[in-house]
């Protein structure tokens, strides 16, 4: 399938699912804006407001974790607004501190709407199920987006909510253009927890992939986007005091979602192809129509994801070991490196 196809076909699948719950003209609060340097999250974030502008919808409140404050959320959006959580894949708990607040949302704000965007859900332990499910059922008007079958199944076997399936927020992006290749490849390798053990992309010697190839993750802001991401920190909470300045803060945290857009398609565009087991790398060089070979993360994020979503397209090769991506890629390197 032709990219540009999938990506539209992925933006109508997910409108879908979103315009039954968001209607134009409704005022909106968007929570847990990513404020941390993970590049991928802010792609998502820039995809949400982008959905969001396509509806027609009136963003009067966004924060980060810490300026979280739900007497002004509830201000903000009044009776007939409804709230919304930060899309991604920190649903359970693998990533506590998300899902706190995440659970937080749900005791302030019991019967008024609340709609999780697209989300993985992964849990370790059975009684962070147990907790999460009792708030849910107490707080009764919680939809939640599944963005492959498995967190689906799981939703619906454990949750008592409104649950529905969506691609990642990101695909709104749209396509973008890399510049020239630098190298003939980049890795862009997980260093967190995701990490696969002694199976991660990191652990890879360079010197068994064919041609030059460099090493990095996009966990390190660059200067101007510290900037940007200092000033929205210092003015979140004051300004979140009047709708006129929720919707400045939304431009704002806008601003600062999209350094960080740049400089991931920046990282991107040095390798000729690229070897990953970030899940937003996959997406971004679908959006940037490039070809990439792709392990998964340590319980099956990225996979589970492409079997619902991004199967179609022709740019991603998935493998199951080292051996097998140095074997691929050495099979479609050139007859000449850069």
């Amino acid at each position: 399938m032709k990219i540009a196809d999938l990506i539209a076909q992925l933006q109508t699948q997910a409108q879908s699912e979103l315009d039954k719950h968001i209607r134009p003209g409704q005022r909106v609060a968007v929570l847990d804006f990513p404020y941390h340097a993970n590049a991928g999250d802010s792609y998502i974030w820039l995809g949400e407001i982008a959905y969001l502008k396509r509806r027609g919808a009136d963003i009067v409140y966004v924060c980060w974790d810490q300026a979280y404050d739900p007497e002004r959320v509830k201000r903000a959006v009044g009776p007939d607004g409804i709230v919304l959580y930060h899309g991604g894949g920190n649903f359970g708990d693998r990533w506590s501190e998300p899902h706190k607040l995440r659970l937080r949302v749900l005791r302030d704000f019991k019967g008024h709407k609340l709609l999780q965007f697209p989300q993985t859900v992964h849990f370790d332990h059975a009684e962070n199920i147990a907790e999460t499910a009792r708030l849910i059922e107490e707080h009764g008007d919680f939809v939640l987006l599944a963005r492959d079958h498995v967190s689906y199944q799981f939703a619906k076997t454990h949750f008592n909510c409104t649950v529905g399936l969506s691609p990642d927020m990101a695909f709104f992006i749209g396509a973008k253009a890399a510049a020239g290749a630098v190298c003939d490849g980049l890795v862009l390798a997980r260093t967190d927890i995701e990490s696969a053990g002694a199976k991660a992309v990191k652990n890879l010697p360079l010197e068994r992939l064919p041609g030059r190839w460099r090493r990095d993750d996009w966990l390190v802001p660059d200067w101007f986007e510290v900037k940007l991401a200092n000033q929205f920190h210092k003015l979140n909470a004051p300004l979140n005091r009047w709708t006129w300045g929720g919707r400045l803060m939304a431009s704002l945290a806008t601003a600062v979602a999209a350094t960080r857009l740049r400089r991931g398609i920046r990282q991107l565009s040095q390798g000729r192809v690229i070897l990953t087991d970030r899940l937003h790398v996959h997406i971004l060089c679908l959006l940037l129509n490039k070809e990439h070979v792709v392990l998964d993360n340590d319980y099956g994020k990225i996979s589970t994801f492409h079997q619902a979503w991004t199967k179609p397209s022709e740019l991603t090769t998935f493998v199951d070991s080292f051996d097998e991506a140095v074997a691929t890629l050495a099979a479609r390197a050139p007859a000449r490196s850069l």
